[in-house]
C-alpha cells in the first residue's frame, strides 16, 4: 500500500513540477530570444567602435591598448614588472599600476602547466603572450591556460 501511495507522490510531483515549472521556464527563454534581438540590433553601433574578434587572427597590439581589444584574439608583448601570487590565482603585470592596465592570469587550476612558482620565474623577463583579452570588475586580462600562451624572449 504505502507502495502505490509513494508511486502516486512521486508521478503527481513530476507531472505538476514538467507544468508549473519546466513549461514556463521553456516559454520564458523563448520571449528572452526574441526579446534581445532587437537590444543587439540597437547595440551594434556601439560595438562596432570597440575591436571585437573571436577568431584567433592573432592581432598583434601594444599592452597599453588592451582595453580596445575586449573579447580579441591578440598577440602583445612586454616585461613583467610585478606579479603575484595568493595560492588561488598568479598575477603577471607588465606595469606596477596593475589596476589600470593588462594583467596575465594562471589560476590555481593550471599552476601544473607552468613552471614552478611563475610569479617568480616570469617577472622581470620579457614574454610574448597570446590570448583572449577580457574585461574583469573593470581590468583588463587575459587568462593563460598553459605554457603555450606565453613564450620568454
Amino acid at each position: 500500500m504505502k507502495l502505490v501511495f509513494v508511486t502516486a507522490a512521486i508521478l503527481l510531483v513530476l507531472f505538476y513540477g514538467a507544468k508549473w515549472i519546466i513549461k514556463p521556464l521553456i516559454s520564458d527563454s523563448s520571449r528572452t530570444a526574441v526579446s534581445e534581438q532587437p537590444a543587439q540590433a540597437a547595440a551594434a553601433p556601439q560595438t562596432a567602435e570597440k575591436s571585437r574578434n573571436f577568431n584567433k587572427e592573432n592581432i598583434k597590439i601594444d599592452w597599453r591598448d588592451s582595453a580596445k581589444h575586449v573579447d580579441s584574439y591578440v598577440i602583445t608583448e612586454g616585461v613583467i614588472v610585478s606579479s603575484y601570487n595568493n595560492g588561488t590565482v598568479c598575477y603577471l603585470n607588465f606595469d606596477n599600476d596593475y589596476k589600470n592596465t593588462l594583467s596575465l592570469v594562471i589560476f590555481s587550476t593550471k599552476f601544473s602547466r607552468f613552471p614552478d612558482s611563475p610569479e617568480k620565474f616570469y617577472k622581470g623577463k620579457k614574454v610574448r603572450v597570446e590570448g583572449r583579452i577580457k574585461e574583469y570588475k573593470g581590468r583588463t586580462e587575459i587568462i593563460l591556460g598553459g605554457r603555450e600562451s606565453i613564450t620568454i624572449l
